[in-house]
């Protein structure tokens, strides 16, 4: 009878399916335009709060995102934020010694927001990638346990170098690429070689490119390109322009609407990781508050 009992069990637990995990991407548009934080912050914190995500990658924080109210938003709603250790990883990157002298465009950087009810924290880390260049450009990452499944996996979230002046710019955001890979060869040392990744962010380059074919290069896929349902919109629309009401109105732009321009990106390392669902959101409340649209994609943890 005991032992009838334990083989029961161990049919439930095997029979139990975790619920999908969602990942969403979103560039929240700085405020480098005078493009205030204070007029739009409700509005990310509401389109965030609305897709229920498990794990958020965001660009363009900047000190006045820093010190807005969405990060006490988002924690209200359930989500805890990975910052990293700022100070350590600037000076890894040629910060001076001096921290005093430090300009306080220095905190400028993409976090990685979790449900610490799905997930728990194991690790994390930040990278700046070329602190003379471009300060914010930076990875942000954590190793997760999925509470349903018992998974682990790595995630990160990222913003890659901007400019579009040919092979140099593009020569940058492949070294962007490979850093992340470097430091996921890294991770996998402590944590195991078939550790699954989930990951991506605005990575300022389309399908084809030298930064995109690195990652595919090492085995990984874009959601965008393999889920079993994928959004045909691409992810950035244009600034929202201030309207005669004095507030933001965004649009999509109808030359540039297609997937294959789409510059944000979701990539996962396909062992252990199925995508089930790509998706675009082009609300109206979305094209309001950023020129990028979120990028929400469902994984199954297999």
């Amino acid at each position: 009878m005991k032992t009838l009992t334990l083989f029961l069990s161990a049919a439930v637990s095997l029979s139990v399916v975790a619920a999908p995990l969602r990942f969403l991407s979103f560039n929240i548009w700085g405020d480098y335009f005078k493009n205030p934080v204070a007029e739009r912050q409700d509005g990310v914190a509401a389109i965030i709060r609305g897709h229920r995500p498990d794990l958020v990658s965001l660009q363009e924080v900047t000190p006045g995102w820093w010190n807005g109210t969405l990060f006490a938003d988002l924690k209200a709603a359930g989500l805890e934020t990975l910052r990293g250790d700022e100070t350590n990883a600037l000076l890894r990157a040629g910060a001076p010694k001096n921290t005093a002298t430090w300009p306080k465009k220095y905190v400028n950087h993409e976090p990685l927001c979790y449900n610490p009810r799905r997930l728990k924290l194991l690790d994390q880390g930040l990278d700046f990638y070329h602190l003379h260049l471009q300060v914010e450009k930076s990875v942000t990452w954590g190793v997760f346990e999925d509470r349903e499944s018992g998974r682990r996996f790595m995630a990160f979230a990222t913003h890659f170098w901007w400019m579009s002046n040919g092979k140099e710019s593009d020569m940058l955001r492949e070294l962007n690429a490979r850093h992340i890979l470097d430091r996921v060869a890294d991770v996998r040392k402590k944590w195991g070689a078939d550790l699954p990744v989930i990951g991506g962010g605005d990575l300022n380059t389309r399908p084809g490119s030298w930064a995109y074919e690195a990652f595919r290069d090492a085995g990984w896929e874009n959601a965008a390109a393999s889920a079993d349902v994928k959004s045909p919109i691409c992810s950035h629309h244009g600034d929202p322009k201030r309207g005669a009401d004095g507030k933001y109105r965004g649009f999509q732009n109808p030359k540039c609407n297609l997937a294959s321009n789409s510059i944000d990106h979701v990539f996962f390392t396909p062992k252990g990781i199925h995508a089930l669902k790509h998706d675009i959101d082009v609300s109206q409340p979305a094209l309001d508050v950023s020129d990028h649209s979120p990028v929400v994609v469902d994984f199954e943890l297999k």
